[in-house]
Formats: structure tokens, C-alpha cells, sequence
């Protein structure tokens, strides 16, 4: 049964809809413009609500809990200017409030479609400043970008809350080891930042090196009271990142290289993207060699003391070749497949904790990707996304259709609907007393509920 704060959703779905009745200004809120420097001041407001339907599984949502709901309400001030002396400034500072009746956030990954309070990587800092927070409710305060950049002849660099971007791919990314978008996520606009430093030297007209030095904490996983709590532990070498990506033009193909020390380990991966026959080409593939120990306990019904350890961080390989082309008719069609040799089909469970911890891209083996979007309008889009596991024959399929309401704002309405085997339970008993109850992942999408959401989005 949904919870009383429930009835934020529909407070927050009215706040929305009276939203887009006031004009919307574009461009800039405030600019000033100097001599020797300059300032700009601008934002955007983000609400989306959710209605989660889910399927039958007490031990995951609770007896006779057919529905759930979230909902947040995102404001998002952000300032760019340029200093004396060739340098710039950017400051992204961000308010949320997140309602929510989801009651097991560690055994629901949908719980992350509209807000998520795990540790993020690479930031020195924990999480956001909670000013208000509750089992179902959070009102919080962060800063997402919060960095200065300083211009010296062919040498950038930038020093504080960044964001970077290291790959190409769509779905999964390989390559991008600072806080990659999950292969689920519906809204991409935004990514936020890591504390690091980064130096970006131009070798030439179309080459280019780029260093990365970013700290970090050890996630911690545990597992107390049939949930898994995830926690950021003290600064160490195990957790930081020290990256360096070269990258090149040849014959109108961008490759780039990379190499270094990243969470767990150290990695190495190439990546590509160019055309061929009016065909966008793109591949990345990556090597991981894990260092260090990083464990976790799980529930298992099997093992003495019913837990077992396993090891979070893997050698592995990831592969992720893509194809994409946009037609006259303004239809866009984008295909991916992605190999992650550290799928385990056969110990789901694993694989599952090790995905909510960002351990993997996968549950499975082999997946495929396909996106397809077409203009139905110049106000009004449709985009359909569906992402199928050969490995476990599950499929996630996401339409949503936006809307153009007004000079910088848009609508966007749709689903994410989960097809695949639903997770099962294992009970252990001593004589009649019950000792453990756990669910058992069957499939990477059958344990995911089906999501309708809609979002609102003012940039000013």
C-alpha cells in the first residue's frame, strides 16, 4: 500500500501542469559582460513523476503492494563567466526534493529512474547536504559542477567538479569510467560532475592528450537486515583514478587511446567513430585488471552462516560495437551490442549487486540496443528504446513521446516496461522457525516493475 506522503505525486503532477501555463523566457537569466571578464547566470527547473506497477512478490514490495510511486522536483542554478588572465569559472549548485513510497531501494533498481542516494564516485565530499530526510522524503542542497579552468598557449587546466565524458557509445560505455549514464536512463541532458584535476594539451589540429587525476572512497557493501546498505569509506589509492587519453584524426576516423589506474584496478581500451556508406560506425573496447580486494557479503541460503563473500571487482573485458544513420524523413535509427565477459547468467544475484554498484555494465553476457526516433512534428518527437539480454532472453522496452511547449521547455511523457522471468524466493528453516528469505534474480529485466513517468523541463 502506498504510504500517506503518496499524495506528493499528486500535488507535484498539479505543480507541473500549472508550470506550463507561464511563458517560458529564453536565453540567459542575467549577463554581464567586462573588460576583462564576464559572467553569465542561467538554470533550469526539472519535475518528473513516477507510477510504478508492480508485479507480485511480497518479499520484494510487500504483501498486496500493487503500486508505488516517486517523484522530484530539480532546480538547477548554474554560472560560466571568464576570469583575467585566460581563465573561466563554472558553478552548477542544484536543490532537490524526492518523494518516494519505494520501500526496498537496494532490491529495486527502477528506484533509481527519478533519484538515486548512492555514493557517487570520485568526489571528495560524501552526499548532497540533506536538509530534510526521511524513509520517504528528502529535500537536499550539492553542487554538481564546480570548477575553474586556466588557458596557458595549447595547455587547459581545470581544477575542481567536472564533468567528463570519455566515450562515444550510447547504451554502454565502456570507456567512460567517471560516472557513466546507466544504459536505462531516459533523460541524458545533464551529467554530473567528479572532483578532479585535468589537463587538456592540443597536439596538433586534430590530436589531442588529455590527463585525469580524480580521489576517491572505497564503496562498501553490506548486508544487515535483509537490505544491502552501500557506503563510501575514507580516501585511498584503491578508489582514485589517474587516467591519460590520447586522441587523433586519421582519414576522417576519430580514434582515441587510453590507459591508467582506475576504481579497483587499472584499464586500458580503444575506442573508434567515423562514417562508412552514410552509416555512423562507433566501437569501444575495454580491459580491466582488477587490483586489490574489494568484497562483499550476500544472502545465500547454501552457505554456512547463510552468507557467502564474493569479490566486486573482476578481470574482465568489455566490447560495445554501434551503427546509427538518420534518414530524410527525419527517422533516426541507432543499434549497439555490448560483450561483457564479467556477465554471470548463471549467478544472477552477484551480477546484480555488482550492476548496483557500478561494478558492470551487465547482468549477462550479450545484450543488444536499438533506439529509434522520428519528427512527427517540429513540436512533437517519439523515441523508442529497447535493449534485449541474449544471455537471459529478458528486454526492456521504453517509448516516450516530448513535446515542444514553449521556447527552452518541453514535456516528456512514456514508460519503461520490463519482459523477462520474475525473480523467485528461497526460504530456510530450522525445524518450523524461519532462518532467511531471499530473492533469487532470474533475469535482468524480469526483476524490474513497469515505470510510466512524466517529465517537465524550463531552461532559462
Amino acid at each position: 500500500m502506498i504510504r500517506s506522503r503518496a499524495h506528493l505525486l499528486v500535488l507535484f503532477m498539479a505543480s507541473v501542469l500549472s508550470t506550463i501555463l507561464v511563458p517560458c523566457p529564453a536565453g540567459a537569466l542575467w549577463s554581464v559582460q567586462g573588460t576583462h571578464s564576464s559572467i553569465d547566470l542561467g538554470g533550469s527547473i526539472r519535475a518528473i513523476g513516477c507510477g510504478i506497477r508492480n508485479y507480485d512478490d511480497p518479499l520484494l514490495f510487500g504483501r498486496d503492494n500493487n503500486y508505488d510511486g516517486s517523484s522530484q522536483a530539480l532546480l538547477r542554478l548554474t554560472s560560466t563567466g571568464s576570469l583575467p588572465h585566460q581563465a573561466s569559472f563554472e558553478v552548477h549548485v542544484v536543490g532537490e526534493a524526492y518523494a518516494t513510497s519505494i520501500d526496498r531501494a537496494d532490491l529495486a533498481s527502477y528506484s533509481s529512474t527519478v533519484s538515486s542516494s548512492l555514493p557517487k564516485r570520485y568526489r571528495l565530499t560524501g552526499n548532497a547536504w540533506d536538509m530534510a530526510k526521511d524513509d520517504d522524503f528528502r529535500t537536499s542542497l550539492d553542487a554538481d559542477r564546480l570548477n575553474i579552468t586556466c588557458s596557458l598557449s595549447r595547455l587547459d587546466i581545470t581544477l575542481g567538479r567536472q564533468a567528463i565524458n570519455f566515450s562515444q557509445a550510447y547504451f554502454w560505455n565502456p570507456l567512460d569510467v567517471f560516472l557513466a549514464f546507466d544504459p536505462e536512463a531516459f533523460d541524458r541532458d545533464y551529467k554530473p560532475g567528479v572532483d578532479a584535476i585535468r589537463a587538456d594539451v592540443a597536439l596538433g589540429s586534430f590530436s589531442y592528450l588529455t590527463i585525469v587525476a580524480a580521489a576517491g572512497r572505497e564503496m562498501e557493501a553490506g548486508y544487515e537486515h535483509g537490505q544491502t546498505d552501500i557506503a563510501a569509506g575514507p580516501l585511498n589509492a584503491y578508489g582514485s583514478a589517474l587516467m591519460a587519453r590520447f586522441g587523433t584524426t586519421f582519414k576522417d576516423w576519430d580514434i582515441a587511446v587510453q590507459a591508467g589506474k582506475v576504481y579497483g584496478g587499472y584499464q586500458a581500451g580503444v575506442g573508434f567513430s567515423g562514417e562508412l556508406s552514410e552509416m555512423g560506425v562507433r566501437g569501444e573496447v575495454a580491459f580491466m585488471d582488477a587490483r586489490g580486494d574489494s568484497t562483499a557479503l550476500l544472502p545465500d541460503p547454501d552457505a554456512s552462516g547463510f552468507t557467502k563473500e564474493i569479490d566486486l571487482v573482476e578481470d574482465h573485458v568489455t566490447l560495445v560495437v554501434g551503427t546509427d544513420h538518420r534518414f530524410e524523413n527525419s527517422l533516426y535509427v541507432n543499434l549497439e551490442y555490448l560483450y561483457n565477459s564479467q556477465g554471470q547468467s548463471d549467478n544472477l544475484n552477484e551480477a546484480y549487486l555488482r550492476r548496483y554498484m557500478g561494478e558492470t555494465l551487465s547482468l549477462g553476457k550479450h545484450l543488444g540496443g536499438l533506439q529509434l526516433s522520428y519528427e512527427f512534428h517540429p513540436l512533437l518527437e517519439g523515441q523508442a528504446v529497447w535493449i534485449y539480454s541474449f544471455s537471459d532472453r529478458s528486454a526492456l522496452l521504453s517509448p516516450t513521446i516530448t513535446y515542444s511547449v514553449a521556447n527552452e521547455s518541453e514535456l516528456v511523457a512514456g514508460c519503461i516496461l520490463g519482459f523477462g522471468k520474475r525473480p523467485s524466493s528461497r526460504r530456510v528453516t530450522l525445524g518450523t522457525a524461519p532462518v532467511l528469505e531471499i530473492s533469487e534474480v532470474e533475469s535482468e529485466f524480469g526483476t524490474d516493475p513497469n515505470v510510466f513517468f512524466m517529465e517537465y523541463k524550463l531552461y532559462f
